[in-house]
């Protein structure tokens, strides 16, 4: 059973490894990123052709079309899912974890949509660090005693939620030399300003965090 100070202790190690081991886990996020990308832009029928997650922790996904050629559902589904991606997964698990569903399940379905993924990286450093992460996942979820399986499942939740928020800095920085790709097409598809779409995606991210860790720390299972 998860209690209020597990919940917070959690809270606590997750931050550790969003905020100052950012560094070494931001591969992670990318991950998750790119995986949001790649399902939700599946779910409205765009062929996704390659993923890219590179050693510095940036990442791509590549596409039948381009996003600007895609139609307006499928640009915005395909284009809002990267950056939100991890804040959306983050809150999946949380309601997963408070509703009774078991943290084996929650890393399990999380190792699923990594095969997925996995299916479509084309570059060496992402075959690298995918299994990798996998492979973390695996062990806890089919090698750990169930306290166990549960401490990580929670750090891992709030990982992705922490992380959703933590990578807004760096979409800041990109947007504000001109490099940042997502909503460059994003503006290009919808006539709406670029900076509209970074400040959604900031506001988004806070808003998973807090309502995630509101269902974590109220509801502890």
């Amino acid at each position: 059973m998860a209690d209020m100070g597990m919940a917070w202790t959690t809270g606590v190690v997750a931050f550790v490894a969003a905020v100052p081991l950012w560094k070494y886990t931001t591969h992670a996020i990318t991950i998750a990123h790119e995986g949001g990308h790649a399902m939700f832009a599946s779910l409205t029928g765009v062929l996704v052709k390659k993923i890219r997650v590179d050693r510095g922790g940036a990442g791509s996904t590549a596409y039948s079309k381009p996003l600007d050629e895609l139609g307006l559902l499928a640009a915005l589904a395909s284009g809002l899912a990267g950056y939100l991606g991890p804040s959306l997964f983050g809150l999946a698990g949380a309601w997963m974890l408070v509703h009774g569903i078991s943290p084996r399940s929650v890393l399990l379905m999380t190792l699923v949509l990594m095969a997925l993924l996995l299916v479509m990286v084309r570059n060496l450093f992402g075959l690298f660090v995918v299994p990798l992460t996998g492979a973390l996942i695996w062990a806890v979820a089919m090698r750990a005693a169930e306290p166990v399986q549960l401490v990580f499942a929670y750090i891992w939740v709030w990982f992705l939620l922490m992380g959703g928020v933590r990578q807004i800095p760096e979409l800041y920085g990109n947007w504000a030399t001109g490099n940042e790709v997502d909503t460059g097409a994003l503006a290009a598809k919808t006539g709406l300003s670029s900076a509209f779409f970074v400040a959604l995606f900031w506001l988004a991210s806070m808003a998973a965090l807090v309502y995630g860790g509101v269902l974590l720390l109220r509801h502890p299972i």
